[in-house]
């Protein structure tokens, strides 16, 4: 793949979308030449609605030309975006992580989320850039996620409210822990209600650890307090709140069997080529994928997921 080949399809899909544009305001200008030439004006009232004919034509006009330039450009756009991907995306991933398997179009298997019993799923569930390899032989998986609840009122119209947007990260370790652990940023507000009762029979409490500050910013529930406070020691908890100053939004932290599951609510989509009317920059390119794949690497330095500090007895 070569850089030549993403902008060909660049090239390919602005020109379609641009057609369609022109297209689209083409057909309102005449429509609005229809309106003016055949309307009758004799009063101030008329003279209200003639615009208001006018306008509501235009913006129904508008929005139809967006729903049709949108379908007829579609193949166009996936394969830009495919392009793009493969080139910036992929690239980039393989000088970072070993044993890389990346696929743009699949996502995190819902059902992945739902056996962790630590994430609501909501009404609606979607998920795209499905990653996984090893970063300093850790072990993990990763993919954006767009949860969504439904919403109808009683007149029947029906709302879709975002419970998450952004992006799942799950790490394993090298043993299994002896209890679950959630740690969730306040406001996060996707995570399951934590005093439900677990396949084991415990329950999660919500607990109180020795920092205020943490716990000013954070809700934290466990199944062993004793362990949970083993774990988040002052120095990890101090990580912890410095990965969440780093990372724009909500973070959730969850350790359960051999793994740590991370929940990065910052309402992006990662790895999305820009807007085909903005000039494509190899190095500005490779730059910013290399800023989006930061959180995946970030918390294995930071939290030294590598060290094997977390080994259960």
């Amino acid at each position: 793949m070569e850089f030549i080949n993403v902008e060909i399809a660049k090239k390919i899909y602005k020109d379609k979308l641009v057609r369609g544009i022109w297209i689209c305001l083409a057909i309102t200008l005449l429509l609005t030449l229809i309106i003016m030439l055949t309307g009758e004006v004799r009063s101030q009232i008329l003279l209200v609605k003639f615009f208001f004919t006018l306008l509501c034509t235009c913006f129904m006009v508008g929005i139809a030309g967006f729903i049709i330039i949108t379908f007829t450009t579609r193949k166009q756009f996936n394969n830009y975006r495919a392009v793009y991907k493969a080139y910036f995306v992929e690239k980039t991933l393989a000088q970072i992580f070993t044993h890389l398997k990346y696929d743009h179009a699949r996502g995190l298997p819902k059902e992945i989320l739902l056996a962790t019993r630590m994430v609501r799923t909501g009404d609606t569930y979607s998920s795209n850039d499905l990653t996984m390899g090893k970063y300093k032989d850790v072990a993990f998986v990763q993919a954006d996620v767009h949860i969504q609840d439904e919403h109808t009122d009683s007149d029947g119209n029906t709302t879709y409210v975002t419970v998450f947007k952004g992006r799942f990260m799950i790490f394993e370790f090298h043993k299994k822990f002896n209890f679950r652990l959630e740690v969730a940023e306040k406001g996060f507000g996707a995570n399951m209600v934590p005093a439900r009762r677990q396949e084991s029979g415990r329950k999660m409490h919500k607990i109180e650890l020795e920092s205020p500050e943490f716990n000013k910013r954070f809700k934290t529930y466990s199944e062993d307090g004793f362990e949970a406070f083993y774990l988040l020691d002052p120095a990890f908890m101090h990580n912890i709140m410095e990965l969440a100053d780093e990372h724009e939004g909500k973070l959730m932290l969850g350790f359960f069997e051999n793994k740590l599951l991370v929940g990065l609510k910052d309402g992006k989509d990662a790895f999305e080529p820009p807007s085909v009317f903005k000039k494509l920059d190899e190095k500005t390119e490779m730059e910013k994928v290399a800023r989006e794949v930061r959180p995946i690497t970030n918390f294995v330095d930071k939290l030294k997921l590598d060290k094997k500090l977390f080994v259960q007895k």
